[in-house]
C-alpha cells in the first residue's frame, strides 16, 4: 500500500480541480474555450482588421502556479507555453505574473488588434505573406496556460490549459444560394438553399432576399429587401402584397460566419403570383352560371337551387 500512497502524493496538482477558461467577446455573444475538448470559433472579415478583440481569462485553484500565466496567438498547436520556434512567431497578448496568480488572482482582461493574428505573416501558396484585407481564409489559435507545482513543491512540466479559441480570418465571399420560387395568390413562396458542399454549406449562417417587379421596358429593376434575417434553419419565406399576373425578380444572398455577404443569385429567379380559385369560382370556371331568381333563361340553374343541391348532398353524406 505504501508505494501506491506515494504515487498518489506525486500526482500533479492539476488533477485536483484546477480550471482555466478563455472568453472572447464577439459582436453578439460570448465565445468560450474551456478545459474540455470543445473549441469555439471567433470569425471576422477584413472589416475587423483595425478592430480590437477583447477577452478575459477565468481560473480556479491556481494558487500553486509556478510560472506566469500567458495568453497568446499561434499558427500551430497551443502546448503549455508560447513557442520560441514557430514561423511566424507566436504573439503573446497577456501575461499575469506568477506572484499575482499564486496570491489568488482568478480573472483578468486582455485585448489585441485583430490584425495581430500571426497568420498574416504566413506564406501563401504563391510565396507571399497575407495582409489584413486580402482575400484569404485561415485560422489561428488563441491559447492560455500556466504551470503548477506538484504536491512535492516542484515546478513540473504539467500545465493547466484552456481549450483554444479558433481565431478565423475569412475574407472570401460565399457562393449565392439556390432560390426556388412557388407562385401563390398575390404572394410568392421562396426557399433558399446554400449551394456547394462541405464547408461551403456549413459556413453559411443566414440568407438575405430582395425582389422587384420585372420592368416591361427592359429597364433596371428596383429591388426591395425582404425584411429581416432569414435563418438557415428556417429558409422558407413568403413575399406578400404582390400583383397577380405580374412577373417578379427574386435574388438571394448568402451570409457566412465571418459576415461576408455573397453576390446575388444569377440570373434572378422569375415568379408570377396567380389567382387561387375557391369552390364557387371553380364552379363558374367549369361552366356554371351565376344566375339568380330573376335571371333570364329557364335552363340555367339559380344560385339558390345550386346551394340547395349542395346542402342536400351534405345531408345525405351525414345520414
Amino acid at each position: 500500500m505504501r508505494p501506491l500512497l506515494a504515487a498518489l502524493l506525486l500526482v500533479p496538482a492539476v488533477a485536483f480541480g484546477q480550471t482555466l477558461t478563455l472568453k472572447v467577446n464577439g459582436s453578439t455573444s460570448t465565445i468560450t474555450g474551456t478545459g474540455s475538448t470543445t473549441t469555439s470559433t471567433y470569425a471576422k472579415n477584413a472589416a475587423s482588421c483595425n478592430n480590437t478583440v477583447a477577452g478575459n481569462w477565468v481560473g480556479t485553484s491556481l494558487t500553486t502556479a509556478c510560472t506566469t500565466l500567458q495568453v497568446w496567438l499561434t499558427v500551430d498547436t497551443c502546448g503549455s507555453a508560447p513557442s520560441t520556434t514557430n514561423t511566424p512567431a507566436d504573439v503573446v497578448v497577456y501575461t499575469a505574473q506568477v506572484g499575482a496568480v499564486a496570491a489568488g488572482l482568478t480573472t483578468d482582461s486582455f485585448s489585441f488588434f485583430f490584425s495581430a493574428l500571426p497568420g498574416f505573416g504566413a506564406l501563401t501558396d504563391g510565396g507571399t505573406s497575407a495582409s489584413c484585407g486580402d482575400a484569404a481564409d485561415f485560422t489561428d489559435l488563441l491559447c492560455a496556460a500556466v504551470t503548477l507545482k506538484d504536491n512535492t513543491g516542484a515546478c513540473t512540466s504539467s500545465a493547466i490549459s484552456a481549450s483554444p479559441v479558433n481565431m478565423r480570418y475569412d475574407n472570401i465571399l460565399p457562393d449565392p444560394p439556390v432560390v426556388t420560387v412557388t407562385p401563390l395568390d398575390s404572394k410568392l413562396s421562396v426557399r433558399l438553399t446554400a449551394s456547394g458542399s462541405g464547408s461551403a454549406v456549413t459556413d453559411i449562417q443566414s440568407f438575405q432576399l430582395q425582389y422587384a417587379a420585372e420592368p416591361t421596358d427592359g429597364g433596371t429593376p428596383s429591388y426591395a429587401p425582404y425584411g429581416g434575417v432569414i435563418s438557415v434553419n428556417n429558409p422558407n419565406v413568403t413575399i406578400p402584397n404582390l400583383v397577380n399576373g405580374e412577373n417578379y425578380l427574386v435574388v438571394g444572398y448568402s451570409v457566412d460566419e465571418a459576415t461576408n455577404v455573397s453576390g446575388p443569385t444569377t440570373p434572378a429567379v422569375v415568379g408570377q403570383p396567380v389567382l387561387t380559385y375557391g369552390f364557387y369560382a371553380n364552379y363558374l370556371n367549369d361552366g356554371g352560371q351565376p344566375a339568380g331568381c330573376g335571371a333570364v333563361g329557364g335552363g340555367a340553374p339559380s344560385a339558390l337551387a345550386f346551394l340547395s343541391v349542395l346542402l342536400l348532398g351534405v345531408a345525405r353524406r351525414r345520414g
